[in-house]
């Protein structure tokens, strides 16, 4: 399998590591493959079919190679069936009918990852290679943006922040001002120690509780605060989901003293990006499209990537307000 979707090991990669990334997209594989099967004319196949063909698949897998049980089923939250199948419905590789049943998207198109390189929607019929839970190949097809893939605007950090804090979305509102914590983006500890019950920047979000509710909150040009809601959940799961973690990463961004992903050189073929901070469902599928998750399918911090494909990632990340800084791989 390691041959046929060209992954070789990286320098000193674990045995069980190998195996764990080899499955992982060879499920990735067997999920596209699958709506492949025709009945009664028609190629497609239901979600529910597709799911238990996933864990059936990734038991045998496991008889095989145990040691890859922590990567592929470690996860308390997230079941590794699900998470492949809602990547390639979200990201344009299934077309899902009102019935609920998935067909693989025949329309050719590819998104340009590097020079030569294209990342494919769907299954091509010529050569290809896998990276993570993507299709690359060397054949452009029919080429689209990847701001339009990503439906993602192109404000840079600033423009993004100033737009969430338009004075005119602003108001003042009667609340215990002793009841709120405050986001400090100043803060260099994890992102869920920053939260505290004093305000130190003029734009940036507040709370009454972990669980909400939150709000944006400005000084406004008569030295009052003012308060705006702010989302911090939506749908979690899609494509566009998650995007309220993009305010934090525009917020520390601004106050110079940016969320920081580290780029560490493996060898000649591989990097291990670390990313301190969470990323938006757009950015962050996009990575398991091109990369393999380190530490566990669900890791949405630490990606193996092949180094012909960091320049576009970083790029992804630097865009939203993420600083790029060179690292050292430690294994």
């Amino acid at each position: 399998m390691a041959k046929d979707m060209n992954i070789p090991h990286y320098s000193g990669e674990s045995d069980e590591s190998y195996c764990y990334r080899v499955l992982y997209s060879a499920l990735g594989l067997w999920c596209l493959t699958s709506s492949l099967n025709e009945a009664d004319g028609i190629k497609e196949i239901s979600k529910n079919t597709q799911t238990i063909l996933l864990h059936g698949l990734l038991e045998n897998y496991l008889k095989l190679c145990p040691l890859a049980k922590r990567f592929l089923a470690g996860s308390r939250t997230a079941d590794i069936a699900i998470h492949i199948r809602n990547l390639y419905e979200q990201m344009g590789y299934f077309v899902t009918l009102d019935n609920n049943r998935n067909v693989l998207n025949q329309g050719g198109e590819s998104i340009k990852v590097s020079e030569k390189e294209y990342l494919f929607l769907g299954i091509p019929k010529d050569k290809y290679c896998v990276n993570g839970l993507g299709i690359h190949t060397q054949d452009n097809g029919r080429e689209i943006d990847l701001k339009e893939y990503l439906v993602r605007d192109n404000l840079s950090p600033e423009e993004y922040l100033l737009s969430c804090f338009d004075s005119c979305d602003f108001d003042e509102k009667d609340v215990e001002i002793s009841e709120l914590e405050f986001f400090n983006p100043f803060y260099r500890g994890k992102l869920s120690e920053a939260w505290k019950k004093y305000r130190n920047a003029d734009m940036t979000i507040t709370r009454k509780s972990p669980s909400g509710p939150f709000y944006r909150v400005m000084v406004d040009e008569d030295s009052n605060l003012v308060f705006a809601p702010e989302k911090n959940n939506d749908e979690i799961d899609s494509k566009t989901g998650a995007e309220f973690r993009r305010i934090y990463i525009a917020l520390k961004e601004y106050y110079l003293n940016p969320m920081i992903a580290f780029i560490c050189p493996i060898d000649e073929n591989y990097t291990h990006i670390r990313i301190l901070g969470q990323l938006p469902n757009r950015e962050y599928y996009y990575m398991l499209l091109n990369a393999w998750p380190k530490r566990i399918f669900s890791d949405r911090n630490n990606f193996i990537i092949r180094n012909e494909l960091t320049t576009q990632a970083v790029k992804i990340l630097t865009d939203i307000g993420f600083t790029a800084k060179e690292g050292e791989f430690y294994g």
